[in-house]
């Protein structure tokens, strides 16, 4: 099978709609590492976002991310506490280590704060149960980071790997756009 015809099987992007941007969500970042490139760079695709504020234990960190970004009039704080204190936030993306996610999660889903959590969720069951918990006490919604493997691009790969017409597969590496 030729290159073009293999490429051809995947679903093209739809059309992009207008979205209004008369009020636009007031977003933060908890955590700038390397994972927080990927939150960023699809909120600044959304014209309805608009990120305010990011936190990071590094003294400096935060501040540097947002430059390297692009973003501008960010406020930046030493800690999620002292963000979510602070700042009136639609969501957050939690962006940290993993083995904060639970409190950041816990924190900012107590102050009424939406949630787009960074994978994995928590790095035990009673993490996860009391995330579960302060969601549905909050009203709030939580989004975990998943792996896309129901997605129609992932299964048409999986489909043309197993045919066998690449041959030997032994690695793959995708990316999210």
């Amino acid at each position: 099978m030729a290159a073009d015809a293999v490429l051809s099987q995947f679903k093209q992007a739809e059309e992009k709609t207008e979205i209004k941007v008369d009020k636009k969500l007031k977003v933060g970042i908890i955590g700038t590492g390397w994972i927080a490139g990927s939150h960023i760079e699809s909120y600044k695709n959304m014209p309805d976002v608009e990120i305010v504020a990011g936190a990071d234990l590094i003294e400096g960190k935060a501040e540097k991310f947002f430059k390297k970004f692009g973003v501008e009039n960010v406020r930046c704080y030493p800690d999620h506490k002292s963000m979510l204190e602070n700042e009136q936030l639609d969501a957050v993306s939690v962006c940290t280590y993993n083995m904060t996610h639970a409190e950041c999660t816990i924190d900012s889903l107590n102050k009424g704060v939406n949630v787009l959590l960074e994978k994995p969720m928590c790095v035990t069951i009673e993490e996860a149960a009391e995330i579960m918990r302060a969601e549905k006490k909050s009203g709030k919604i939580l989004s975990l980071g998943f792996q896309p493997r129901g997605d129609e691009n992932m299964q048409k790969i999986k489909e043309i790997v197993e045919s066998g017409v690449l041959g030997k597969i032994y690695y793959i590496q995708t990316g999210g756009g």
